[in-house]
């Protein structure tokens, strides 16, 4: 079951709600905030917030005046609860709605959000490891808005079909200097020893929010971790590889370039992640 919330109303997507005028559609002139709703309440609701502070402030967009994300999970929450629904994912899509083309007239911006049911129990770590694979056919452009998860996302979409083409569950996405930003859908981590490492954002890579989740756990806990830049010849010498995004969790990858990794490091981390769902 997919519902939206638009201008205060709960509409179920069947009937067009956006003018074909709409600068989302023209022009994808927006951004969005993947988040997961569980246990009565958005998983990391302060990180979320900040982030769409942020994007919205960086592409220059106003924020609705009464768009509050406490608010906004109240108003989930009642509606799950309304439907007996235990969790949920969750999109915000900020769009500006001004007129004129290239060139706004107004700031003035809009928000549709996306409550996807699921069944959300904590973040399992997944069975089977990934296969791993390389997209270079494009590359993100070097510049702040490759941080923001903006509504244009043709490099990742044309990533994905390049997955699916070679029987990939994942793949590596470059920036412009030929060095590893983050998949299609998670920020990336190389292994080494108790050495974990994420390419800084000045490689282009999203501002992810589960990206920080997961350091922080990672110092808390005694790894080492590290931001620096990935190679692909790095990549390839990693004891161990995982991915991470706010819907998932951690995954890890067991496959990548013909060789197997391990996943001894991911499954320490998904268990400290949980804890708070398994009440310990």
């Amino acid at each position: 079951m997919i519902m939206y919330l638009y201008q205060g109303l709960w509409v179920s997507g069947e009937e067009p709600q956006l003018a074909l005028s709409s600068r989302s559609y023209r022009y994808g002139d927006g951004f969005f905030e993947s988040m997961r709703f569980e246990q009565d309440c958005i998983q990391h609701a302060e990180l979320h917030d900040s982030r769409i502070r942020k994007s919205a402030l960086l592409l220059k967009m106003n924020i609705p005046n009464d768009f509050e994300l406490q608010n906004l999970e109240t108003d989930i929450r009642e509606f799950l609860s309304l439907k007996n629904i235990p969790s949920a994912s969750v999109r915000c899509t900020f769009f500006r709605e001004g007129e004129g083309r290239y060139k706004p007239e107004n700031q003035s911006t809009h928000v549709i959000t996306e409550v996807r049911a699921t069944d959300f129990r904590g973040y399992p770590l997944n069975e089977k490891g990934l296969t791993l694979g390389m997209f270079n056919e494009l590359s993100k452009n070097a510049n702040y808005t490759s941080a923001i998860k903006t509504n244009s996302a043709l490099t990742y979409v044309m990533a994905g079909l390049h997955a699916a083409e070679n029987n990939w569950d994942d793949c590596v996405i470059i920036n412009d200097s030929g060095r590893i930003a983050e998949t299609v859908s998670s920020n990336i981590f190389t292994v080494n020893g108790e050495f974990i490492n994420t390419p800084p954002l000045s490689e282009y890579c999203v501002d992810g929010v589960m990206r920080k989740v997961v350091m922080q756990l990672a110092g808390a806990y005694g790894y080492s971790v590290q931001e620096n830049p990935i190679t692909a010849i790095s990549l390839g010498a990693a004891d161990e590889i995982f991915v991470s995004n706010a819907v998932k969790g951690i995954q890890w990858v067991g496959e990548y370039g013909g060789k197997s990794y391990k996943n001894a490091t991911s499954k320490k981390l998904s268990d400290m992640l949980n804890k708070p769902f398994s009440g310990l």
